[in-house]
């Protein structure tokens, strides 16, 4: 069941910079919603900070861990998914998550440093939109009845493929080589269901001219091209597609561009922290985030 949100601003992102202009936001009495995506701050890792004005020491996650309770402390709210498709050229902008339909009159992206390219899957940025989903709630209802391929391995591969069974899909999973022993009782749940399994097998490329039209898959060398409707992902959200197709400019090094007041190419979008590929340090991302959200509350008032 898909819920209608509004807030005042939307950050995307909750490291140093999003959690920061959350804060920010917050204090100034405005509504601010976060979204807490499956790619973490790089501050989860845990590692020894001897940099951040204040500590002379201190544990990445304990700050990270800091940064939360005080933006939670002021009002900001926490809302654990990605964002799974962008309309920021409207006004008010609008973003879907799995479970949430969300209107901000103004965002900050804080995703973090950009996802590789090189690790997407060739056809996959191009195709994003056009039959490449990262959601079975969000898109599966739109390929009720017609041949889709999953693409992927976890709890919740298990449990987005069984949803597109549910829903009517013709639903197939290619795994990719490395199966682990624990994800063996995953894919006994779906051999129940009787959902075809391409154990082993890796997705190399995903075709198509306006739409999805087929994927080649290769195991042990053999290649075999397969057609479908629709590719469902089921990983990291690559953000560097999203964002070029919301209309946001990017440079060579697949950076969001901003100007020195984290101002984006749109008009009521700003980005903050490594998203903007900076100093990449705690005390900028924090700063980006400061000027962030106070240019997101200027903007507000106008």
């Amino acid at each position: 069941m898909i819920k209608n949100l509004k807030t005042d601003v939307l950050i995307i992102g909750a490291g140093p910079a999003g959690l920061t202009a959350a804060l920010y936001v917050a204090r100034a009495g405005k509504k601010a919603l976060v979204l807490d995506g499956r790619n973490p701050s790089r501050m989860a890792l845990g590692y020894e900070i001897e940099n951040y004005p204040g500590f002379l020491s201190i544990n990445s996650q304990e700050l990270l861990n800091k940064f939360l309770e005080q933006a939670s402390h002021h009002g900001a709210e926490i809302l654990k998914e990605d964002a799974l498709a962008l309309a920021l050229e409207s006004q008010p902008k609008y973003v879907t998550t799995k479970s949430a339909f969300i209107e901000a009159q103004a965002v900050i992206v804080a995703t973090g440093k950009p996802f590789s390219k090189e690790r997407m899957i060739p056809g996959e940025e191009e195709l994003t939109g056009r039959g490449v989903s990262y959601c079975a709630t969000c898109d599966g209802p739109l390929y009720r009845g017609r041949d889709i391929l999953a693409y992927g391995l976890s709890e919740e591969t298990t449990e987005e493929v069984l949803e597109l069974d549910q829903m009517g899909c013709k639903v197939r999973l290619v795994t990719g080589r490395k199966i682990k022993p624990e994800y063996e009782p995953e894919l006994e749940r779906l051999k129940q269901k009787g959902i075809p399994l391409l154990l082993n097998y890796e997705l190399k490329e995903i075709k198509g001219e306006k739409r999805v039209e087929k994927v080649v898959v290769e195991k042990d060398g053999q290649v075999e091209e397969i057609a479908v409707s629709a590719v469902f992902i089921f990983r990291e959200i690559p953000s560097t597609a999203l964002f070029t197709k919301a209309g946001l400019q990017l440079d060579q090094r697949q950076c969001l561009v901003v100007d020195r007041y984290q101002r984006t190419s749109l008009e009521g979008v700003f980005a903050a922290g490594d998203v903007t590929c900076g100093s990449m340090q705690v005390a900028s991302a924090v700063g980006e985030g400061c000027v962030a959200a106070m240019q997101a509350l200027a903007y507000l008032r106008k």
